[in-house]
């Protein structure tokens, strides 16, 4: 990992960080405003996915998809200014920093694949899901968010071809979470 534009990392003793130490994070990287916002909006979907998972008795910690949702984009802006990718630069910079069972939340934000889908639920998933579902600020379906995300990355055929494959695991996904946790999510999140 490049350590341009990434200042002195000062190791946290704590391997979840709250919600202030997030914002603190983010600041010191400096996370452009528009990324927090995302990020933000990303973090109450989560947890919101997350308190419904508890509901039903799955053990999930609010406190990691509450960190891994703040910092899923830490490294976004770097990423498009470098070419590099975001989430595993991302899980790098939160390993630098002493927030390594943050690391995978980050690194694992960006795909999905079946294997995942059946783990369901855990962190991870939700705060992948949950970025899939907001579109810079705003909670939209799969089906916005992915005609999206192909109008803006899929630059070519087989780009285009990887996202649509994608957009239908994450319809899977999504019909798995609805059964788990017995409710529309659609219906409650939009």
């Amino acid at each position: 990992m490049s350590q341009r534009n990434i200042q002195a990392a000062s190791v946290s003793s704590s391997p979840i960080p709250n919600r202030e130490e997030c914002i603190a994070l983010m600041a010191k990287l400096r996370m452009p405003e528009h990324i927090m916002q995302h990020s933000f909006k990303v973090c109450d979907l989560a947890l919101t996915l997350a308190r419904l998972c508890l509901m039903r008795t799955y053990p999930i910690s609010l406190e990691k998809v509450e960190a891994g949702a703040l910092l899923h984009d830490i490294a976004k802006s770097k990423c498009l200014e470098e070419n590099c990718h975001h989430a595993i630069v991302g899980a790098d910079i939160v390993r630098l920093y002493g927030y390594h069972e943050i690391a995978p939340i980050v690194e694992q934000h960006v795909n999905i694949s079946k294997a995942d889908i059946l783990a369901c639920p855990n962190e991870s998933i939700l705060v992948n899901y949950a970025d899939k579902r907001v579109l810079h600020t705003s909670v939209v379906s799969l089906d916005e968010r992915f005609k999206d995300l192909i109008n803006r990355y899929g630059k070519t055929p087989e780009h285009k071809k990887s996202l649509e494959e994608r957009w239908k695991l994450y319809k899977e996904l999504e019909e798995r979470l609805c059964h788990i946790l017995q409710q529309d999510i659609s219906a409650l999140i939009v």
